[in-house]
């Protein structure tokens, strides 16, 4: 009989020693090995090297098991607030946007103001909303002091215009009436009793008894009229046309307000008239 002869005595057969294969490190591994590695002193990372294998073996077991256990999570906390301190930060720190600085000035004529409707002196109507928002204070001021004018007011800056524009004309016809340029602005009929000074005394170089227009035929008649002053002459001579030449042309005047008529009476009067419209005084 053969002896079986059993080499492994205890029955066991031979132990396989199966070392456990290292984990490849994340990405989160690698990224917070080489964070804490880059923050570690030179000094540090030299003790360590340079260390017993014991205790060398120790805190690279310390260092790997605190980057994947706890540093994600001192790291994650850390990100958080260093994010959130940075927006604020950058907020504060950043500088001033476009709606912050003041608008830029454009250069332009300012707008013409238009003359608006005024009811009662001190109401104004119909006033567009745009036109009142695109004003500038100067002109906002300018448009409710004119707006606010009453008739009257109006009229008395109109006279004043009138007489001074009138004034100069008849300084430069060297006419005797820049004497008398108030009482004559102030006429209903001023423009015709210039006009038929004109064709009568040349505007007031050839009166005679401070009569300018020939009221009463000729010097020496019954119906001639004398007058005191220049200014006198010129208020009656309105009212005689007020009450017998209302509205009428100087051709229908022409042979009746003068006998017998003369075209060169007409010419004279209505030089004057062209002039005045020419110059633009009203």
């Amino acid at each position: 009989m053969l002896e079986m002869t059993n080499k492994n005595i205890d029955s066991i057969r031979a132990v396989k020693i199966f070392k456990p294969k290292p984990k490849k490190p994340v990405l989160v591994d690698s990224v917070f090995r080489s964070a804490v590695i880059s923050h570690v002193p030179e000094y540090a990372l030299e003790a360590v090297v340079n260390a017993p294998a014991e205790t060398n073996r120790f805190w690279q077991n310390f260092s790997f098991n605190f980057a994947r256990q706890k540093l994600p999570i001192y790291a994650t906390v850390f990100l958080v607030i260093f994010g959130f301190l940075g927006g604020m930060w950058a907020t504060l720190n950043t500088t001033k946007t476009q709606a912050d600085e003041p608008a830029p000035q454009i250069m332009s004529q300012p707008a013409a103001i238009p003359l608006l409707p005024v009811v009662s002196g001190v109401a104004v109507a119909n006033v567009p909303n745009d036109v009142l928002f695109n004003m500038t204070i100067e002109q906002l001021d300018i448009y409710l002091a004119e707006a606010l004018k009453t008739p009257e007011m109006k009229e008395a800056e109109r006279l004043a215009v009138r007489k001074g524009k009138l004034k100069e004309y008849l300084k430069e016809k060297k006419s005797p009436f820049v004497e008398i340029v108030d009482t004559l602005a102030e006429l209903k009929h001023w423009k015709l009793v210039l006009a038929i000074s004109n064709s009568e005394s040349t505007l007031g170089k050839r009166c005679y008894n401070n009569n300018c227009s020939g009221i009463g035929v000729e010097p020496g008649h019954p119906l001639w009229r004398d007058y005191s002053t220049k200014a006198e002459w010129a208020k009656d001579l309105d009212r005689l046309l007020e009450k017998r030449y209302k509205d009428w042309t100087l051709e229908k005047m022409n042979g009746v307000y003068n006998k017998p008529g003369s075209n060169n009476w007409v010419l004279a009067a209505k030089q004057v008239l062209e002039d005045l419209e020419e110059r633009k005084i009203n």
